[in-house]
């Protein structure tokens, strides 16, 4: 049989620092939002397949100074255009490395100058997009540039922005949508389509039309606000809210074991999982059961919390997914 040379593959893991280089160079698009890496940032860790504007959002709106692939902390980071050149290249003398570069304190980025002009001072703006008009060129503002710019969407566009969104930091104002009132009431309730990566600010039922910036915001709130069966979490059911206590106590007597002592109605919260538990209560507390009976009997039932057979959800109650 005639003998093929194989030609032996060179692990990942024996690569030297040189050829992690060379493929890390080979990189053409940002690796978080994969626009264009002509400008790229680069990292202490040497992570350089970011852009420019990807580390700016993550440092200036969530002041996160953490590399998004490796997470190492870089205090200070390098944006330009030659990608051959490593941040430890640079020489630096504080909070200088040359005429070419402008360096912002409040992200710890030096940029390069005409992209810095172009490209990162806008983003700071609140620019109309619709026309010219920016709140900076008011020369004595008696609000808020954002107010201002609020304020010239509503009156000169009909257009608005999404308050939650801006509240929150989504993006920079400069880039974030202007909505007519139609597009707005779809982003808050469907979001911007399949490819945009939101599907809506979730709202609380119980109080409509009031929304959140997403479910994590919307649980904070239940839990401050509402409240929660805890026999239906013990239960497996999680994620039941209910509108104040009189909807969750009418809950409970409807599918678990509530104690209609006035004391204990009083006391509120309790509760159980089965009738066992129930009489026991009872006779331990109250010195016997609901029927006047001494004896605890055997034979009890459960109940489990939104298995009440009408297929039903009360408007008292909201369940979010897990």
């Amino acid at each position: 049989m005639a003998q093929t040379n194989k030609v032996p593959v060179k692990q990942s893991a024996m690569l030297t620092d040189a050829e992690v280089a060379a493929a890390t160079d080979n990189h053409t698009h940002c690796l978080v939002c994969y626009s264009d890496l002509t400008f790229r940032g680069k990292a202490p860790c040497q992570h350089d397949d970011i852009c420019g504007v990807c580390h700016l959002r993550l440092r200036f709106l969530h002041n996160d100074k953490k590399c998004p692939i490796c997470k190492a902390e870089n205090e200070r980071l390098i944006v330009d255009s030659d990608p051959s050149k490593r941040f430890d290249e640079y020489p630096m003398w504080g909070d200088e490395i040359g005429s070419n570069f402008t360096f912002r304190h409040d992200v710890g980025i030096f940029f390069e100058n005409f992209y810095y002009e172009q490209e990162i001072l806008p983003l700071f703006g609140n620019a109309c997009q619709k026309c010219e008009y920016t709140p900076e060129q008011e020369t004595q503002p008696k609000h808020p540039p954002l107010r201002l710019l609020t304020d010239h969407l509503r009156t000169e566009h009909r257009l608005a922005l999404c308050s939650l969104c801006v509240d929150h930091k989504r993006d920079f104002v400069a880039r974030l949508p202007r909505f007519t009132p139609n597009q707005l009431q779809k982003h808050l309730r469907q979001g911007d389509g399949p490819t945009s990566g939101f599907f809506g600010h979730p709202v609380c039922e119980f109080c409509k039309p009031k929304r959140f910036y997403d479910l994590a915001y919307l649980h904070q709130h239940l839990h401050k606000e509402h409240y929660k069966c805890h026999v239906c979490e013990k239960q497996g059911m999680d994620n039941q809210f209910f509108k104040n206590y009189k909807s969750l106590e009418k809950h409970f007597d409807q599918q678990h074991f509530l104690c209609h002592d006035v004391q204990c109605l009083a006391a509120r919260f309790v509760v159980f999982e089965n009738e066992l538990d129930l009489r026991g209560h009872e006779l331990a507390v109250h010195g016997g059961t609901s029927t006047g009976s001494t004896k605890i009997n055997l034979e009890f039932r459960t109940r489990r919390a939104g298995y009440d057979g009408s297929g039903i959800e009360s408007e008292e109650q909201q369940t979010l997914p897990s």
